[in-house]
């Protein structure tokens, strides 16, 4: 099952490039790529995550506690054939538009920029097909509500010991 987050990434990538849909996958789910020229764009979260902060809060109105998270997860988004360079490259200048701002705050994540831009065809020798990997972070908060029966007044029972 793909994680909510990954679908947003996904979604983002989407909105962010006007790219169609069916062209975007995730992981590496063993897709068999029919030609060296299909411009796939794969979202790769299969690198560390990493919990930055853990919190909770009480409603006593509604008694009900919440358990969040702040979690970073490093992401690979690996761009395929005749136009990977193309929408790498677009992906990384659009990034840091307004429309991208809009996005973030749309699918209430918080995507860093490309730290890294690897041209994996060249890096392994390839003479066919395009392969290029933009790496970036992304942080969410997920949260988990839980029913909690508050104590309106404590009850104490001594016992001595004669």
């Amino acid at each position: 099952m793909t994680q909510p987050h990954l679908k947003a990434v996904a979604r983002f990538v989407r909105d962010l490039l006007g790219y169609d849909e069916q062209l975007i996958k995730f992981d590496r789910r063993n897709v068999q790529a029919s030609d060296f020229s299909t411009s796939y764009i794969v979202v790769n979260g299969s690198l560390p995550q990493s919990v930055l902060a853990r919190g909770q809060r009480f409603n006593g109105d509604a008694e009900i506690m919440t358990y969040s998270a702040s979690v970073s997860h490093a992401i690979v988004l690996e761009f395929y054939g005749d136009k990977a360079y193309v929408n790498a490259e677009s992906f990384l200048m659009l990034s840091e538009s307004q429309h991208a701002n809009e996005l973030r705050r749309t699918h209430s994540l918080t995507i860093m920029a490309v730290s890294n831009i690897i041209d994996v065809g060249q890096l392994l020798g390839q003479s066919h097909g395009n392969r290029v990997h933009l790496s970036f972070n992304v942080q969410y908060a997920p949260a988990r509500d839980v029913q909690t029966l508050r104590i309106d007044t404590p009850q104490f029972q001594f016992l001595e010991d004669k």
